[in-house]
C-alpha cells in the first residue's frame, strides 16, 4: 500500500450559489476544468470558489436587474447552454486557477520549486487576462480599452 499526496479525489457534489440572477457553480467541473488535484483539499477549493464567486458577481453587478437571470441576456445556446453562463463559468475557474497556482507554488523551496514558480508566474496571467476577457464579454465590452493620454 502506498501514499499519493496528490491523488484523486471523489467527487464532493459540492455547489455554491450565488442567488437567483448568477448560475450555480459544481466544485467538481471547476476541479476538472482547472486539473486541481487531491494537495487542494475540498474546504480550502470551496472558500477559493466562494471569493471567486464574490469577486465576479461584484465585477458583472451592473448586469442584474437587466434580465431575470444571467442566462436571460444570452445571444446564443453553445452545446445547448446559454453563452453568458459560459462566459460566467470561464471568468470564475480561470480566477480560481489564477489563485490556485499562485498559493500553491510557494510549497516547494528547492531550486526546481523556485524555477517551476518562476515558469508558472505567465500562466497565472494568462489565467487572470482570460478572467477579465470574460468579464468583459458579459458586459458587451472590447477585451483591451486604450485611452490616450
Amino acid at each position: 500500500m502506498g501514499f499519493v499526496a496528490n491523488g484523486n479525489n471523489t467527487p464532493s457534489n459540492i455547489t455554491v450559489s450565488s442567488g437567483t440572477f448568477f448560475p450555480s457553480i459544481a466544485m467538481d467541473d471547476i476541479r476538472k476544468y482547472v486539473r486541481i488535484d487531491g494537495s487542494v483539499t475540498d474546504d480550502r477549493l470551496r472558500q477559493i470558489l466562494r471569493e471567486e464567486v464574490i469577486d465576479v458577481n461584484r465585477l458583472l453587478k451592473n448586469l442584474i436587474g437587466t434580465a431575470d437571470t444571467l442566462a436571460g441576456l444570452a445571444t446564443s445556446l453553445v452545446d445547448d447552454q446559454p453563452d453568458t453562463e459560459i462566459l460566467y463559468f470561464s471568468a470564475v475557474a480561470n480566477g480560481i486557477a489564477a489563485k490556485i497556482y499562485e498559493k500553491y507554488r510557494n510549497y516547494d523551496a528547492t531550486n526546481s520549486g523556485n524555477k517551476r514558480a518562476d515558469e508558472m508566474t505567465p500562466s497565472i496571467d494568462e489565467y487572470r487576462r482570460n478572467k477579465h476577457w470574460a468579464i468583459q464579454q458579459l458586459l458587451g465590452k472590447n477585451h483591451t480599452v486604450v485611452d490616450l493620454i
